[in-house]
Order: structure tokens, then sequence, then C-alpha cells
């Protein structure tokens, strides 16, 4: 099982829809305990480009896959 990529810094940014911490998105955060270890590997593959310093966030609601 793949861990969480949490890091107890929760909070979102209203401008991106990312949490300051872990780069997720709300709704990647509260499907993270129920997803299997294949989509859970695509949410860190997006969390890697989102941490990217060129990467572009989008807006709330928007995904970038």
């Amino acid at each position: 099982m793949i861990p969480s990529p949490c890091t107890n810094i929760c909070q979102m940014e209203t401008s991106t829809g990312l949490c300051r911490g872990c780069f997720r998105t709300i709704d990647e955060i509260t499907a993270w305990s129920r997803s299997d270890d294949a989509s859970r590997q695509q949410i860190l593959v997006a969390i890697a480009k989102r941490r990217q310093p060129d990467f572009h966030h989008p807006r709330n609601g928007d995904h970038d896959d």
C-alpha cells in the first residue's frame, strides 16, 4: 500500500485548488483512503508535475490531466 503524501500542512490554496502541503486537490485528498495503488500512483505523478517550478496551477475544479 502506498502511503499518503500528506505533510500535515493542510491548507487549501483558493487560487489553485491545491493543498499547500501535499499539492493534492480536495477530490484527490478525499479519494485517497479508498483508492487502489494504481490510482494512488497516478495522484503521485500529478503531484510531482505540480511541484515543478514551471507548472501552471489549474484553477479550482480544473484538472491537469
